[in-house]
């Protein structure tokens, strides 16, 4: 085993049930956000809610950047991705449609968690 691995094992894991328990209780907390924000503020304040609404989306994004990263199923490299990137790719439940920055394919990339 290369350093690179004991290096990644120590940074990376598998999704566990923790993982996925604080990624519903923040997309919760999103949704009752923009529920109740709709409430008071539309349809006086339409661009508020707007704002609101494009700032928690930042937030999610940035925060699921920072707690997650990918793994190639093609060549076994585990890579971080940009909040933009992150923000742009298309998602499945627990994959992520990217290009390994490695061998250079896309290919449905798994989620791990960064310790």
């Amino acid at each position: 085993m290369g350093r690179k691995s004991i290096v990644n094992a120590k940074k990376y894991g598998k999704t566990a049930k923790g993982d996925w328990f604080r990624t519903a209780l923040m997309l919760f907390l999103f949704i009752a956000v923009t529920v109740l924000s709709s409430v008071v503020l539309l349809p006086d304040y339409w661009y508020l809610w707007l704002l609101l609404i494009i700032a928690g989306i930042l937030l999610l994004v940035k925060w699921h950047t920072k707690n997650f990263a990918y793994l190639c199923p093609k060549c076994g490299e585990i890579f971080e991705v940009s909040v933009l990137e992150n923000f742009l790719s298309p998602n499945g439940i627990n994959r992520k449609y990217l290009k390994c920055p490695r061998c250079r394919r896309r290919s449905w990339a798994e989620i791990l968690s960064i310790k």
